[in-house]
């Protein structure tokens, strides 16, 4: 699977990290104080991850309660496959590990029907799904938090905000644009952690800005299928 720390400067990248590290050292007490107590399978998982199997089009990793059902029609996102749970994949965050991703090929001629450009938007993206440990809250007073890591970090936010009943999840959704020195938007991200138990899930994908590919409408039919249900 691509790796998508690659397409904005290091500096954003470690800021994007520091904005999910130092929340949780503030809610934790300090850096080397992580939750005590009984660990969750899915958190268990994290540190030795152990692959799930494929039935038909659902990918299944019993351990961390997922169930991912593959959508039947997608436009961009169409190559959709457990990973190799890497740990560190994205650089920018090296605690994230990876679950599953579904990712593009370039512009297909389904996208041309519905208005894609295959000159522009060539570039090969994905829509991947993160498993890291929760070690802070994620609730509204969280917004506030991560608005001012990603403005530190130089990110315009068009969209950042608490949502309880977001495709049957209740997490913090964020649209950034990476800018380039002119204040001109370069990259879009596109971000939904929502927490499960001590786990984070985070859903993630980025792609040029004014990408015209269908990503809203595959974000939107996979989002709903990417199911867990976590026991201790």
């Amino acid at each position: 699977m691509m790796s998508l720390s690659r397409s904005f400067p290091k500096n954003v990248s470690l800021a994007l990290a520091l904005a999910v590290a130092a929340g949780s050292l503030t809610a934790c007490g300090g850096g080397g104080s992580r939750r005590k107590g009984k660990q969750s399978e899915a958190r268990k998982w994290i540190d030795n991850p152990t692959s799930g199997t494929k039935d038909g089009n659902k990918i299944k990793i019993p351990q961390i309660g997922l169930e991912f059902e593959i959508p039947d029609t997608l436009y961009v996102f169409k190559n959709c496959e457990e990973t190799g749970h890497t740990k560190g994949e994205l650089e920018s965050n090296p605690e994230w590990v990876t679950v599953a991703s579904c990712s593009s090929g370039g512009v297909s001629s389904s996208d041309e029907d519905l208005g894609a450009s295959a000159s522009s938007d060539s570039e090969a993206i994905a829509l991947t799904f993160y498993l890291a440990p929760k070690e802070r809250p994620v609730d509204e007073r969280a917004v506030a938090f991560y608005r001012n890591q990603y403005q530190e970090a130089g990110l315009s936010i068009e969209d950042l905000s608490f949502n309880d009943g977001y495709f049957d999840k209740t997490g913090i959704y964020a649209k950034l644009q990476v800018v380039d020195e002119s204040g001109n938007a370069t990259r879009e991200i596109q971000q939904f952690m929502f927490p499960y138990g001590d786990v984070l899930y985070i859903a993630r994908t980025e792609y040029p800005y004014g990408d015209t590919r269908a990503i809203q409408q595959d974000w939107k039919a996979i989002m709903p299928y990417f199911r867990v249900s976590l026991t201790r």
